[in-house]
């Protein structure tokens, strides 16, 4: 690629990065192709992080076009099928991506975070999911659920589920809640927090 076509791209990519103000600009994308390239990432992120956290060695994820589910990756002598989705309230970013800031006003003020309002769309997004793949009769083996709520930290998100009982869905035996990088958390990889169930031994 030359040197101009690089620049481009990086503008481009800045330009989709930065629509509406930003909001969960880590996940924007602007066609299938950027789309698929995000998961990617998201997908890779969750490696580096599973054996950080959990010291569980991910193999090379199999991208799968006829989602769901969107990977397949090897994990200890099992094929896992891997299913991604956002957690991001959509009405807020579409405020954002209107003119408002998600660091001041009123859009700032409906952004924070309770436990009641996490547990509540956490099960939403869960249930919302597993009932799709219970009408086409599929079980996925890993819900990963992305996050990258402005004022959502993966510190408070973990001391609102230390003891919560998430309610499972039979369709998904496990589900993992990644978050963006963040800088005060003090390591490199992104935050995961482990939802409910188990990954193979």
């Amino acid at each position: 690629m030359a040197e101009g076509d690089k620049n481009d791209d990086l503008k481009r990519r800045v330009r989709i990065m930065n629509k509406g103000h930003g909001y969960a600009g880590v996940f924007n994308h602007d066609d299938a192709d950027d789309k698929r390239n995000v998961e990617e990432i998201i997908i890779e992120e969750w490696r580096t992080s599973i054996k950080a956290e959990l010291g569980v060695e991910v193999g090379t994820p199999l991208s799968n076009i006829n989602d769901p589910p969107d990977f397949f990756v090897p994990i200890n002598g099992h094929q896992l099928n891997v299913e991604l989705v956002q957690l991001v309230e959509q009405e807020h970013k579409r405020r954002a991506t209107r003119g408002e800031t998600p660091f001041a006003g009123q859009l700032f003020l409906d952004m924070q975070w309770s436990k009641e309002r996490f547990i509540s769309k956490l099960q939403e997004v869960i249930y919302r999911k597993g009932n799709k793949y219970e009408n086409v009769e599929i079980t996925i083996d890993v819900l990963l659920i992305h996050t990258a709520e402005t004022w959502l930290t993966s510190t408070a998100a973990k001391g609102w589920l230390a003891g919560e009982n998430i309610e499972t869905h039979p369709s998904i035996r496990a589900v993992f809640l990644i978050f963006d990088y963040e800088p005060g958390v003090g390591v490199d990889h992104w935050p995961l927090l482990s939802v409910y169930g188990e990954l193979p031994q």
